[in-house]
């Protein structure tokens, strides 16, 4: 059914033959002047007698069709709350504004507008994550993060200030203020240990819905997440994700990906949360799955009763791109005790254990290395041998060069 309709105003013919009940009549009209051929019209049969009398309502009937030449086509009797019926041949036909098409009109504006007149943006169905009129906006105080999203006017939304997310396949309205915040005092995502804390760390924000909760926000160290379950839900693990509400929260409801910030986490007990002044780089509000190159603070150890003391660092850095980190380490260090063929390098992440990675050291003499994460669990260091697995020299100047692809575990 055409909900946009067109009309013809002062129009009136007559049946050129009579027809009965139901949808088989060939229903052709004298003249079809002026009428429009590219939407249904509406149709008045029998309101008044050839001669101009008004007849009863009772036996008006209003036809709904596509006019085709001089027939009425594809027709639905009796619309508008009238009451179908037979017309004997000459019963006058009128085309009369009627309650049905500004029904049918309204119906159709509303489908993408709101009753002021602005464009209700649900009927915009972008790709998931996507936010239409909303934004991402993190802020600290006291030391505590808040994570809010706000309309892109920068308030709460609210009933006249939605904002819309697809999840799955369902548009989501939001429709009131929406956060999660932690406080300072807790190694949240890890973000606090020796290799991260006081390093800048992107944090993926994430939207997800169930049906008694509504819809949620949160904020996670991993990119790749689409259900509960993927996450932790140990505070202190690099794959938790902190959440607004999970009272309700179970392992299939769905999260999608709204956008990336970045944020930093003291060391110590403190746990104080900073962020830097926001930019397109630091703060990206659509969905994205992959960090900036960071740097993290390796730290040294050795297989055996070897240690390994990292004493400078030209370069540790990593990228996490969905569910894999791309690491790029260079440290000079000092080992001591008993000679070993295991010297071991952390990383930022809990990886799969034998990942496997590359480089080149120097022991005495450069030479070829092999590094993989622990082979028989999974582990947040790379063990590092020597391409002849001879045992590492003991003294100062070891230096370890290693480029791997880790996933996260």
């Amino acid at each position: 059914m055409d909900k946009f309709r067109k009309g013809k105003s002062n129009f009136a013919t007559t049946l050129v033959t009579g027809i009965g009940t139901g949808t088989s009549e060939t229903i052709t009209l004298n003249s079809t002047a002026g009428l429009p051929t590219d939407t249904e019209i509406v149709l008045t049969f029998n309101r008044v007698t050839s001669s101009g009398v008004v007849n009863p309502t009772s036996l008006v009937e209003r036809i709904r069709g596509k006019i085709s030449g001089s027939t009425l086509t594809a027709y639905t009797r009796g619309v508008d709350n009238t009451t179908e019926q037979a017309h004997s041949a000459g019963t006058v036909v009128e085309y009369i504004w009627n309650g049905d098409d500004l029904n049918d009109l309204i119906d159709g504006i509303l489908v993408e507008h709101n009753q002021d007149g602005t464009h209700n943006l649900i009927s915009f169905n972008a790709p998931e994550g996507f936010l239409l009129n909303g934004k991402i906006v993190p802020s600290v105080t006291s030391g505590n993060l808040t994570v809010a999203l706000k309309g892109l006017d920068g308030n709460d939304p609210s009933a006249t200030n939605p904002i819309y997310i697809r999840i799955g396949d369902t548009v989501h309205s939001i429709t009131s203020a929406l956060s999660v915040t932690k406080n300072a005092g807790t190694n949240w995502c890890n973000a606090g240990s020796t290799e991260l804390a006081t390093k800048e760390i992107d944090y993926f924000v994430y939207l997800g819905y169930n049906a008694t909760d509504g819809v949620v926000i949160g904020f996670s160290r991993i990119p790749y997440a689409t259900e509960y379950s993927q996450f932790s839900t140990t505070s202190t693990d690099e794959k938790y994700c902190a959440i607004s509400t999970i009272t309700n929260a179970a392992a299939g409801d769905d999260y999608v990906v709204i956008g990336r910030f970045a944020a930093t986490l003291s060391a110590g007990a403190g746990y104080t949360w900073s962020v830097p002044t926001f930019t397109s780089v630091n703060l990206i509000q659509r969905p994205i799955f992959t960090t900036r190159k960071l740097s993290y603070t390796p730290v040294g150890s050795a297989g055996g009763s070897m240690t390994f003391n990292i004493d400078t660092v030209p370069r540790a850095t990593y990228q996490m791109i969905y569910n894999r980190v791309f690491l790029d380490i260079d440290v000079v260090g000092t080992t001591g005790g008993s000679a070993n063929a295991d010297l071991r390098v952390s990383v930022p992440v809990v990886g799969e254990f034998n990942s496997f990675g590359t480089g080149y050291c120097k022991s005495g003499t450069y030479g070829a290395i092999i590094t993989q994460t622990n082979s028989n669990s999974n582990s947040n260091f790379m063990q590092t041998f020597k391409s002849d697995f001879s045992a590492w020299n003991i003294g100062s100047g070891i230096e370890i060069y290693i480029s791997a692809n880790v996933t996260i575990a």
